[in-house]
């Protein structure tokens, strides 16, 4: 699992930088000239970032067109550098959907669960092998097993609540979630309430 940690570290510091790409282009078309910004406010999502990747130089001359070439030029390279990570992310997303349908195939038949949650369960699974023999020792891995507290003992000592441990920060702990939280799978029917609504 070495190499699907590699290829997880290269993915998460490229979309990080898209992200931050993605934001300062944003704010450098907010102070763009009123036509471009018109001209990009009506498109996609997607669209903005390949039509200012053709950006060209204004015509004419004058400190004003200087402004509006520097901001050209800057909305060009922004977007050529989305295009770029976006290329990089694609790629290696290829590389870990590989690494998972060789090592674990099982891990994708789950509906909610995709490449890259089963690589981050594979990766927290070969640091620690000889700790997952039970499923609870994979939470308490996780950093998600429930411990008893006591609340005010002196009073009520049979009062108790059930929290996580503290100070445990698992690349887990953030992809057991999200597969129960996703909207439901076209293919799968959900029973519907008796009083017509879903419970609360």
């Amino acid at each position: 699992m070495h190499s699907a940690r590699i290829f997880k570290l290269a993915k998460g510091s490229a979309a990080k930088a898209r992200t931050q790409a993605i934001n300062q282009l944003k704010a450098v078309l907010v102070i763009a000239d009123p036509a471009l910004w018109e001209r990009m406010s009506s498109l996609g999502n997607a669209e903005p970032f390949r039509t200012c990747a053709h950006l060209g130089p204004p015509g004419g001359g004058g400190d004003e067109d200087a402004v509006t070439q520097a901001t050209r030029m800057t909305l060009r390279m922004l977007a050529e550098r989305i295009e770029q990570l976006t290329a990089q992310i694609n790629e290696l997303n290829q590389h870990l959907n590989r690494l998972v349908e060789l090592h674990a195939p099982q891990l994708l038949e789950p509906v909610g669960i995709g490449p890259d949650s089963a690589v981050t369960l594979l990766i927290t699974r070969g640091d620690n092998p000889e700790r997952l023999n039970t499923e609870a020792s994979f939470a308490a891995l996780c950093g998600v097993s429930p411990h008893r507290v006591l609340l005010r003992p002196a009073k009520n000592p049979a009062a108790q609540l059930r929290r996580r441990p503290p100070g445990q920060r698992r690349p887990a702990p953030h992809r057991l979630h999200p597969a129960t939280r996703r909207s439901p799978h076209p293919g799968v029917l959900r029973t519907p309430h008796p009083g017509g609504q879903d419970p609360p």
